[in-house]
Formats: C-alpha cells, structure tokens, sequence
C-alpha cells in the first residue's frame, strides 16, 4: 500500500500485502533513488527492491561513502550498517564499483555453486574478497551480531580473511 503512494500502481493488488522493513537507498547527494523491503518473517520474496531512478545502479549507502578511504562492500544493506565506510549492491554486481582499495565481503555460503562463481569473478576482476574461516558458522554479518559477535570481532576476522590475486584463488580453491 505504502509503495503505491510513493510509485503510482506500483503494484495492481495488495492481496498478500504484509509488512515490510523500509530501506532507502539514497545517492552522493541524499536523493532517495531506490528503497527496499525486507520480509519480518519467511515471506517470499524476501526482498523487493523498487528503483526510482533506473538509471543508478542499486548500491545502497553511497550517501555515508568516503572514496578517499578503503571502501568495504556486503551483499546486504543490513551488514553494511556494522561496518565502517560500507556499502552494500542489491542484486551482487560489485564490478559497479572501484576496484582499487575495495574490499567485497560476500556472504558465508560456501555450499551455494552461484556464490563461488561471483567469488571468482570478483577475485579475476582484482578485487580484495574476504573468505570466511570454517570456524565462522552464520551466514552473514547481521547473523553474526545476533549470534553475539562484536563488531571489533568481525572487523578483526575481516581483516585476517581478506584475499587478493593468486592468493585469493588459492584460498578459494580450499573454501
């Protein structure tokens, strides 16, 4: 319901409608250019993404971004809140973004066949990447809040798991 005030028929039913988490993505200059909504409980979708400018890429916290400092990327705009001068790309296309000085932080799946293959990509394009330790069980940073982990924790676990070149290739190999 909501939606269709924001975007005119948006949608043609509201049959099935529930609430939803709001998530603005706003750009450089604090225009709101995307949002999303994310499921309370097992709803599917779990997220529905709604751009207001098709002609931004969907890269959520370009507002909160300082291009003169190492830019760290998750999949998910709730794990980007956790970590400093973070970013987050719905829909995982990192290739959007500088390589130089980024970190992409994939979730923990190391079981999911597409995830390994965006890992790879992203490791052949020059990116740093963080490959999670075995002893790391969650599958992603807000998890890993919720589970009891500190910030500092992750920061620290990022920083020791983060690959490049043959070494990110090498360490892919055994993840």
């Amino acid at each position: 319901e909501w939606v269709n005030k924001v975007v005119p028929n948006k949608f043609s039913s509201l049959k099935g409608d529930h609430p939803r988490l709001v998530i603005p993505f706003f750009d450089e200059n604090n225009k709101m250019f995307a949002f999303q909504g994310r499921a309370f409980g097992n709803e599917i979708p779990k997220y529905i993404t709604i751009t207001l400018d098709p002609d931004k890429d969907k890269i959520y916290g370009l507002n909160r971004l300082d291009s003169t400092k190492p830019i760290q990327v998750t999949e998910g705009p709730i794990d980007s809140m956790f970590l400093d001068n973070c970013v987050a790309v719905g829909g995982a296309d990192f290739s959007r973004l500088p390589v130089e000085n980024t970190t992409i932080i994939f979730d923990n799946e190391r079981r999911n066949v597409e995830i390994l293959k965006q890992i790879e990509k992203t490791i052949d394009l020059g990116y740093n990447v963080v490959l999670w330790p075995d002893d790391v069980k969650e599958k992603d940073i807000n998890d890993m809040i919720v589970s009891g982990l500190e910030q500092s924790e992750i920061v620290g676990i990022i920083n020791a798991c983060t690959f490049d070149g043959l070494s990110a290739k090498l360490k892919l190999m055994e993840y």
